[in-house]
């Protein structure tokens, strides 16, 4: 049975806390997470104290188990675990981390014993109203893919390959182009998942740990392959991190794509790495069981990498920078009193046609 009661979802970017006081990082945005009705996000490596370095990667990092503290106080619903730190410390660690946000009452996605479990979608209901989110990486070891009766993550796998541009011949040295495409059966895979997760559910929610990171500003062709192919499939909205920059929206098929939101509050931040302390929160507004309209509030993490938001107008900067990351998708934007609003997204778009009844 849907709602009919106007509701609140909010999607941020990446997390990642290690400081003393855990909660302290939300000390700005804290009762904005809370007072939303769904409050998701992507939890950037495990919590845990348990675990050992995983010895081919280059960096290995992990928060230790009181982190997760911080987004239990900030009243986050759910959690995605799929993305390139969830296993630096291995299996063990990310166990403990799906444990705390358990016991917190955080519905968690991305990661589990077998692919069965990894795959299966958080789902948050409130007053009737039920949101499932799913979430992948695209960025991981191979080694790090649930199987059917092995522990790991949920993955959306991408082949690339290089092809030399039309001017090779007159202007030698010119960089190659990068073409990367989705793996066929993980497009299956992912088509499956959403639909399982429509039956359950009056929105479904798509988050992909995607991109290129340090300082990589452009949007792989992949990240447009598989967004557009979850809105395709059934998702309403889709919501990307990794790049640790904002990257741009597109709305497609009058849902709204937000290929990067920039890290949340990330404890690893190094601007060296081409990290920004721009992001934004995602605000959807909700009623008869479907996203009615998609705004964003500009934010900023301060030099302790806690977030502020920003009114519309000290947030003038951010606000222009997403309009310039998202010009080439023709999005367009108008000031909706404290946000940023989408204005074609949700505009005459049905419901679902498998939504539950």
């Amino acid at each position: 049975m849907q709602s009919n009661m106007q509701k609140t979802l909010l999607l941020v970017g990446d997390i990642f806390v290690q400081r003393d006081n855990p909660p302290s990082v939300f000390q700005h945005v804290g009762d904005t997470l809370r007072n939303a009705d769904f409050t998701f996000g992507n939890l950037e490596g495990s919590t845990s104290d348990a675990g050992e370095p995983w010895s081919i990667k280059e960096t290995n990092w992990k928060a230790d188990g009181r982190q997760v503290e911080a987004v239990g106080s900030a009243g986050f619903d759910a959690l995605n675990v799929a993305n390139n730190h969830m296993l630096d410390f291995g299996h063990a660690a990310m166990f403990e981390t799906l444990g705390h946000l358990d016991r917190l009452g955080i519905a968690h996605t991305g990661g589990g014993r077998n692919k069965a479990e990894a795959h299966q979608p958080a789902i948050v209901e409130k007053d009737g109203c039920r949101i499932a989110m799913l979430g992948y990486t695209s960025v991981f070891i191979p080694e790090w893919a649930a199987g059917e009766d092995t522990p790991g993550l949920a993955v959306m796998r991408a082949r690339t390959s290089y092809e030399a541009p039309p001017r090779v011949f007159e202007v030698p040295g010119t960089p190659p182009l990068i073409r990367t495409q989705l793996v066929p059966e993980d497009k299956a895979q992912l088509e499956h998942d959403i639909k399982v997760a429509r039956e359950r559910a009056d929105i479904v929610v798509c988050a992909f740990h995607w991109g290129v990171s340090r300082g990589f500003m452009k949007i792989a062709e992949y990240q447009t392959e598989l967004g557009r192919h979850a809105i395709d499939v059934g998702a309403d909205i889709v919501f990307g991190h990794h790049p640790h920059v904002i990257q741009g929206v597109e709305v497609y098929k009058s849902k709204a794509i937000f290929y990067s939101l920039g890290n949340f509050t990330f404890a690893q931040h190094n601007p060296a790495k081409g990290h920004e302390a721009e992001t934004m929160i995602v605000r959807c507004g909700i009623a008869n069981g479907r996203i009615e309209t998609v705004e964003y509030l500009p934010v900023r993490c301060d030099e302790q990498i806690d977030p502020h938001i920003l009114d519309l107008t000290e947030g003038q900067d951010v606000i222009d920078m997403i309009a310039r990351r998202s010009a080439s998708f023709s999005t367009r934007f108008e000031p909706a009193e404290d946000a940023i609003r989408l204005i074609d997204a949700c505009v005459a778009a049905p419901a679902f046609e498998g939504n539950r009844n």
